[in-house]
């Protein structure tokens, strides 16, 4: 960043000849000076004007400038700079891309017309600024100010995530936004929440879109767009083959609006996440994005709460996710699902859950289920083994529905999560009689209860001890199988093993045998064969005490089933299943696999970590 400037800075000469350069004074030798002890001043700076001309004085002025505009650039605060400054910061890079501002954070700065400039000339520079991350919102930004930014952003090459949310974006600023979407070849995620773009904006951005190939996510909550805007957006995604997720909250769609959106949804092959909370979709729209469903392969998370779709509308998705496997999380929280008492939509969902292998996460909350909702929601859910989180906060659960959960609780092997917040009536016997159940359960590893009664402090340690239980218990489960699958590989593999089917017969006949007297063996830890090349010993030729002592060395502490190690032993004997995955290995051998950091929720999971922050879903 050191360069030579030609100017007068205003410094004052150091007493310096000019002609000297600075490396002369450095390398230049010294005349001797009579030593004296040293008395060290801390706290006192050493002035260097002694080592610098005034050519090297330049220099470090010019450095020290130029790092405060870098500095200024980063922060936002660009009304301390000058475009001219701006120049000469761009000019020492000397062509050179830096990685000081690939992330520009202008969130709420209420930026001028002129700071908009200095953004825009920012953006032009694109080889060298190389500017991933723009956020813009919340700047009041509209007409000229961010016109300048978008014209450069067209030729832009850098930018991948573009947030012009909250701002006055309206019909007219939509139009520069479709010249933008026609030219640009690198912005991947697109927000312009809560704007005024209406249905004549959705019009422009959504005939823009029909050809782009590059844009992944794009949000257009709050935007007004109305049925004739939810019309047009339909019709892109009739079109369009690379846009993944898409947020339409808060536009009161209406009928008209999800009826073209279901129609879409038909045929479109691209799109894996839609949200159309706040639309007035009621129970006749539920129906035609049912009917969607039992079409559409590719979408798999549908966010639809504060939709008055009651028990009608979820009987509707329910009845359509029977012929769907593909979606896997479903929000319908503020539905007024179990209404009046209504229990027609949690038996419909338990029948689901009892049979279905999705959705692997259900937002329930603030929907008035009740007792009699729970106890129909939980019947047969003993049976599920895939559903991994639940969210029933707000939903007037007392002591009868906790107990349904616990006995459901006893037998399941596949919940990860459950939140049962905000259900006062709950009580400490509701909240005993879920750490009575995770003392048989031993999948469940996070929990999310009230903290509102006396003896809260006990019955809290005690669920906690089980949780943590649980985690440690699943990771052992999962490296134990891995180590019998690794030992079987080699032992199992031999050319001699495959002489006869017979051999592959009297094995597991033997195997099975073994385990009704594994407990009569001795636990004490036994020394493991060694199997090295190119001595390979034959497992099968091996006597049948030893084949036992090998499989519970690996196992020690027993917490794998008979029925699992068999499945490993098959697994490790069948050559297509040498390319298949770690998680398709542990899906098959206990039925689901759940991440050891398994933290579902809905919309977040959709953005970076750094914007879940604005998402208050899930």
């Amino acid at each position: 960043m050191l360069r030579r400037v030609s100017e007068s800075l205003g410094i004052s000469s150091l007493g310096l000849p000019r002609t000297r350069s600075l490396n002369e004074v450095f390398t230049s030798p010294r005349k001797s000076q009579p030593s004296s002890p040293v008395t060290p001043n801390y706290g006192v700076a050493y002035t260097l004007d002694r080592y610098l001309t005034n050519e090297g004085h330049k220099l470090v002025a010019s450095y020290f400038r130029l790092n405060q505009t870098q500095k200024h650039i980063q922060k936002g605060a660009l009304h301390q700079i000058t475009e001219k400054e701006l120049d000469e910061l761009i000019k020492s890079y000397n062509g050179v891309t830096t990685l000081a501002f690939e992330t520009l954070n202008y969130h709420h700065l209420c930026l001028t017309l002129a700071e908009c400039k200095l953004t825009a000339k920012l953006l032009k520079y694109d080889v060298v600024t190389n500017i991933r991350t723009l956020n813009l919102s919340r700047n009041r930004l509209s007409g000229s100010s961010i016109k300048v930014i978008l014209e450069v952003l067209q030729k832009n090459t850098t930018v991948s995530f573009l947030d012009l949310s909250s701002n006055a974006l309206c019909e007219t600023e939509s139009k520069w936004i479709g010249h933008l979407l026609k030219k640009n070849k690198s912005i991947k995620e697109l927000s312009l929440a809560c704007n005024r773009i209406g249905s004549d904006g959705a019009r422009r951005i959504s005939k823009a879109l029909k050809i782009n190939i590059t844009l992944k996510r794009l949000s257009l909550e709050s935007n007004r767009l109305n049925a004739q805007g939810g019309l047009y957006i339909s019709d892109m995604l009739k079109v369009n083959r690379t846009l993944k997720y898409i947020h339409l909250g808060s536009n009161n769609l209406q009928f008209a609006g999800i009826q073209g959106i279901a129609e879409a949804l038909r045929v479109n092959e691209s799109l894996i996440s839609l949200s159309l909370d706040a639309n007035n979709i009621a129970i006749s729209g539920s129906k035609l994005l049912a009917d969607a469903l039992t079409i559409n392969k590719t979408l798999t998370h549908l966010y639809m709460p504060r939709n008055s779709i009651s028990d009608e509308g979820l009987k509707h998705l329910c009845q359509a996710l029977l012929l769907n496997t593909s979606i896997t999380y479903l929000d319908v929280e503020f539905n007024n699902i179990g209404i009046h008492g209504n229990t027609e939509g949690s038996s419909v969902l338990g029948k689901l859950l009892e049979n279905h292998v999705a959705p692997r996460a259900i937002n329930l909350s603030h929907n008035p289920i009740g007792n009699s909702g729970c106890e129909a929601l939980f019947v047969g859910f003993h049976k599920n083994k895939t559903l991994e989180s639940m969210v029933l906060s707000s939903c007037g659960i007392g002591v009868d529905g906790i107990n349904a959960i616990a006995k459901a609780l006893k037998l399941n092997q596949g919940l990860q999560s459950l939140s049962l917040y905000k259900n006062s009536e709950i009580g400490a016997d509701g909240h005993l009689a879920l750490a009575k159940a995770l003392e048989q359960n031993t999948n469940l590893k996070k929990i999310q209860l009230d903290y509102n009664f006396d003896d809260w402090g006990a019955v809290g340690h005690l669920i906690q001890r089980y949780l943590t239980r649980n985690l440690f218990l699943q990771q052992e489960k999962y490296n134990v199988a891995c180590q019998i699958l690794k030992a079987a590989r080699i032992m199992l593999n031999t050319p001699v093993y495959h002489t006869t089917a017979a051999n592959k017969f009297n094995f597991f006949a033997n195997y099975r045998r073994s385990r009704s007297i594994r407990s009569n063996i001795s636990s004490k830890s036994t020394k493991s064969i060694a199997v090295s090349s190119p001595f390979i010993v034959s497992f099968m030729y091996l006597p049948f005490e030893i084949q036992e002592r090998i499989l519970i060395s690996i196992d020690t502490n027993q917490v794998l089933t008979e029925h699992q190690e068999i499945i490993i032993l098959n697994w490790s004997m069948r050559k297509d299943t040498l390319g298949k995955s770690k998680v398709e290995f542990l899906t098959k051998t206990f039925g689901a696999y759940h991440p050891l950091t398994s933290d579902v929720r809905l919309w977040p999971t959709e953005f970076n970590e750094k914007d879940a922050l604005f998402c208050d879903r899930f």
